[in-house]
């Protein structure tokens, strides 16, 4: 007897074929996938101890978050000017926050996501370069157990900054503001112990170093510190995730040895063919994300570095300042972003848009022998859309509605590892009003915080418009 079988109106496997499957049953036995088919064939050979029936629903994969930031939850209304919420983020990440605040903002986070049917997600801890909080691990283990308690997959991206060190952050654990002093070794030394403590299947941990143009790299200490990068990634097998790439940073990450197969380079705007060439031969992997700040002042070249053979995935940045953790939202966005480009309707119809939102997302984080699509012997990472609805009705092209039509609002269950996380809209195991209550009070104080350790951060407020 299995443990789980999932019956829907269709399926949309993502499989190799991108097979769409009427009358649709996943078999699901010790968090694995052990059956994909019609109902006829799949619940004829399995015996289940619970069966999930949506006869109006959509089953496809977990949706795949490839790039967002682990803090913007509780910083996207801290300011409503692009500048100062950039430097809010900074303050607040190095001088207002605590373990507390990252579990707070994690376990707020993680709930969206699981709302809108989204079970894997890359979040790099904090903005990006010396914004990342690498001084303790206390900050990252703290984001990786409320994604494990609320039974979502994280990769969590922890890393140096770079030179010059050491990097002053504030502890407040003490009940005092704590001036802190880190090294690369310190930050180092971070990203291994949370290597260490991320339990798998649901947490992993990647690491990172700052984007930097050619005119930057010969700075002191900087192709140094690169290389321990390299070399900790290498002992530890971890990807390494570079936030911000544009123009000549690509040719400037090979220089320094931080270009190749475990690369996973954000945004990657402005690439001339010869950036596409050096990524595709790298073997790297881009995490597109089309509603970001950085898609709108550069364009990043998904076509063509689809045709070059380089895995593309999809990200939402994360949740601030003015995006959604909804990764329905960033497929709709994707096409709207390369068509008005190209002036091409053609561009990413929707079966190739719901792939890269799975399987291609799952290939940028290294993760597709594992989670990306509904076959069998892969994880059990399932999510039922309820097309009984108006606006999903009548539902006569599956893969076409649920790119164009679909909200996270509509995900009905979603299932996790073999485990039914959400059903019927209904989270059982977490208390959703705690959630949010603590998200507030953890914003309030980590606002205060950063203001008593000297950081200046705009007052909480409301926007003029």
């Amino acid at each position: 007897m299995i443990d789980l079988l999932v019956t829907a109106g269709v399926a949309l496997t993502v499989d190799p074929h991108d097979r769409v499957i009427d009358d649709a049953a996943i078999a699901i036995d010790e968090g694995v996938i052990v059956g994909v088919g019609t109902a006829g064939e799949v619940a004829g050979r399995y015996r289940a101890k619970e069966t999930i029936d949506v006869p109006h629903g959509v089953v496809l994969p977990g949706l795949v978050d490839a790039h967002s930031h682990a803090g913007h939850a509780l910083v996207r209304t801290v300011a409503d000017d692009l500048d100062a919420w950039m430097e809010a983020c900074a303050v607040i990440y190095l001088h207002g926050a605590t373990p507390d605040f990252w579990e707070a903002e994690a376990r707020l986070t993680a709930v969206e996501r699981l709302l809108a049917g989204t079970t894997t997600s890359l979040s790099m801890l904090g903005g990006a370069g010396d914004t990342i909080r690498a001084d303790d691990p206390d900050h990252g283990r703290a984001h990786l157990a409320a994604y494990a308690e609320t039974g979502l997959r994280s990769v969590l991206v922890v890393g140096p900054g770079g030179p010059p060190f050491p990097k002053v952050t504030t502890d407040h654990r003490s009940g005092e503001a704590r001036r802190v002093e880190s090294g690369l070794e310190d930050q180092l030394a971070t990203v291994e112990a949370l290597a260490a403590a991320a339990t798998e299947p649901l947490g992993r941990v990647a690491t990172t170093f700052p984007t930097l143009s050619m005119d930057e790299i010969g700075g002191a200490g900087l192709a140094a510190a690169a290389g321990e990068v390299a070399r900790l990634a290498e002992r530890l097998d971890l990807r390494i995730v570079q936030d911000g790439h544009r123009g000549d940073t690509v040719r400037a990450s090979a220089e320094l040895g931080l270009l190749g197969s475990r690369s996973l380079l954000s945004h990657a705007t402005d690439l001339d063919a010869a950036d596409i060439e050096l990524i595709a031969a790298a073997g790297a992997s881009i995490a597109h994300n089309p509603a970001a700040i950085f898609s709108q002042v550069g364009r990043c070249p998904v076509p063509e570095l689809i045709a070059a053979g380089v895995a593309v995935g999809l990200g939402s940045d994360a949740t601030a300042p003015d995006r959604s953790a909804d990764m329905f939202r960033h497929m709709f966005a994707l096409t709207r972003y390369h068509r008005a480009d190209r002036r091409d309707p053609g561009l990413f119809p929707p079966a190739q848009t719901l792939r890269m939102a799975t399987m291609g997302s799952a290939r940028a984080l290294g993760l597709d022998a594992s989670i990306g699509s509904l076959e069998v012997g892969k994880a059990a990472d399932v999510v039922v859309v309820d097309a009984g609805k108006p606006h999903l009705t009548p539902l006569t092209h599956p893969v076409h509605q649920i790119v164009y039509f679909a909200t996270g609002a509509d995900v009905d269950t979603v299932i996790v590892d073999g485990v039914v996380r959400m059903r019927r809209r209904t989270i059982e195991h977490v208390d959703l009003e705690a959630v949010m209550r603590e998200a507030r009070r953890q914003q309030e104080l980590a606002v205060e915080r950063a203001s008593a350790a000297g950081a200046t951060v705009p007052p909480l407020g409301r926007s003029r418009f």
